[in-house]
């Protein structure tokens, strides 16, 4: 998959499956740096994830401070042509009007790998 670089930051686009109902998200930016992959609420509210009675909030610790943030399993998320079902994410307020980070949690379990000479973000099977 093509990866973007604005002059700041690598960013894909992927989609989240959640209860049937697809969403497609731009500008999520590949970040290393974060363990966990993130989506803002604002985002998933289209497609029906809210915080429901009985999530536990957790707080997340970071270079801008500490924000809170609640789990999910999305059904599916597709990244390019590669499909992962039933997978937990971090549902949370990003800074500066980010939309999602794509985190280690996925990056290393599935052992992608991010080409910066050919901006690429690709399998290592």
């Amino acid at each position: 998959m093509k990866l973007i670089y604005d002059g700041n930051l690598l960013t894909i686009t992927l989609i989240v499956s959640y209860r049937g109902n697809l969403l497609k998200i731009k500008d999520v930016i590949v970040d290393t740096g974060s363990f966990h992959t993130v989506i803002n609420p604002d985002v998933l509210e289209e497609i029906g994830v809210t915080y429901e009675n009985g999530d536990v909030i957790y707080e997340a610790y970071g270079i801008g401070g500490t924000v809170p943030f609640y789990t999910k399993t999305m059904n599916e998320i597709i990244i390019d042509n590669f499909t992962i079902r039933n997978f937990e994410i971090d549902i949370g307020t990003l800074p500066n009007g980010h939309h999602a980070l794509l985190g280690l949690d996925i990056l290393r379990k599935y052992h992608f790998v991010i080409d910066l000479k050919n901006l690429e973000l690709t399998l290592n099977m």
